[in-house]
């Protein structure tokens, strides 16, 4: 009888340990960068909106070009409006960070910082 307690413990503290390994899995990995922009901005925006577009424009080139689907608000609308509604957006310009799923990484809405943005590509492996 002892035998089979034992049995039985052992196969359950290796459920256990398999299902703690798979819980710490590699993080997961970005697959895609939606940038949501405008394009036609009053003065007092459009200054936030340049240096969104800048930081954009230097940060996803060569290989990194291939995460970034850029949207443009003011003349791509329906593209801009279901990222708006699910991510709650209230502001832009906004940058999301997407898995394979379409799961939300990161996000950063209005000013994005140079340092932050570097940090979630090391981070989700951008």
């Amino acid at each position: 009888m002892a035998k089979g307690k034992i049995g039985i413990i052992g196969i359950m503290v290796l459920s256990i340990l398999g299902a703690a390994v798979l819980t710490h899995a590699e993080p997961t990995k970005l697959s895609q960068v939606v940038y949501i922009t405008r394009s036609q901005v009053c003065g007092c925006s459009a200054k936030s909106f340049h240096d969104a577009d800048a930081l954009v424009n230097k940060t996803f080139t060569g290989p990194r070009q291939a995460l970034l689907k850029r949207v443009d608000y003011d003349t791509d609308r329906q593209a801009a409006v279901p990222y708006i509604g699910e991510y709650r957006l209230i502001l832009l310009p906004a940058l999301i960070f997407l898995d394979a799923q379409k799961h939300m990484l990161w996000m950063a809405v209005g000013e994005v910082a140079k340092e932050d943005l570097a940090a979630k590509l090391s981070q989700f492996g951008g």
